[in-house]
């Protein structure tokens, strides 16, 4: 009787050895490395994948439009610069100042990071 009790106690003392050695192996390998994101994810991320535009060039179009709230996508174009920046262009409709819905065009440098950093309204 004492030898079945002194096995079961050191088969289970063996059991939690290994179930802790386990757990320390699990949790140094479930540690996933960094990935970096490629030049292309980069830019695809920085466009809506509803309707293709630009987030931070329609922030800008919005905040520079006298009515905001009449903002319409048509279309958004891109191509990568000379300098390695992006060039964004994105036709949209708004209301002008005297109330007439009309379309209009805004090219802008952004870099890779998705920071506006010139316009030219067309």
């Amino acid at each position: 009787m004492k030898n079945g009790c002194l096995l079961v106690i050191i088969a289970f003392l063996l059991c939690l050895i290994a179930l802790c050695s386990n757990q320390s192996n699990h949790s140094t390998q479930s540690v996933a490395p960094v990935v970096q994101k490629t030049e292309q994810e980069k830019i695809e991320s920085q466009f809506s994948l509803w309707d293709g535009s630009h987030y931070e060039l329609t922030k800008f179009i919005k905040q520079n439009m006298n009515d905001p709230g009449s903002y319409t996508h048509v279309s958004t174009h891109y191509w990568k610069g000379d300098n390695g920046n992006l060039i964004v262009r994105t036709v949209f409709r708004g209301k002008n100042a005297f109330g007439a819905i009309i379309q209009n065009a805004v090219e802008a440098e952004i870099t890779l990071g998705g920071v506006v950093i010139k316009t030219d309204w067309k």
